[in-house]
């Protein structure tokens, strides 16, 4: 049974658009929200830094609607990334962008689960957001 909330939010959804459908859209929503609300933020290789900046990450997103679960992970680039994530020196940092973040959201709407996944793709340069799986959960 829908609760009042769910049944507001319906009532602006056109007929054409199915619950998979919506489903793979707020998937997309929550992938986004990633990318652009976080890219920019400063980022070292401090594994304890990076670990607390996941999570802060992983608890915004999992307050949207629908999240069930988050993973976020950061990846060096290459040698010159590596060390630019060092703290050599006081000006030396480096921020998260489309080339080192890793996300993968899953997420439950009515009968659809979904795993949104966003990562570099090397061969596009670009950062690739996706759908991994889909699944029907229940009638």
């Amino acid at each position: 049974m829908l609760s009042y909330m769910e049944k507001i939010a319906d009532s602006y959804r056109i007929p054409e658009v199915s619950n998979r459908d919506q489903a793979i859209f707020e998937t997309g929503i929550k992938l986004a929200a990633i990318f652009h609300q976080f890219s920019g933020t400063p980022i070292c290789c401090d594994e304890t830094i990076q670990t607390k900046i996941a999570e802060g990450i992983i608890a915004s997103i999992k307050c949207q609607p629908f999240v069930k679960e988050v993973r976020i992970a950061f990846k060096a680039l290459d040698d010159f990334e590596e060390e630019k994530f060092s703290k050599s020196h006081e000006y030396d940092y480096t921020v998260i962008s489309g080339r080192n973040l890793i996300a993968e959201v899953e997420l439950s709407y009515k009968e659809w689960s979904i795993v949104g996944h966003l990562e570099w793709i090397e061969q596009l340069n670009y950062p690739l957001m996706y759908m991994k799986s889909i699944k029907k959960i229940s009638d």
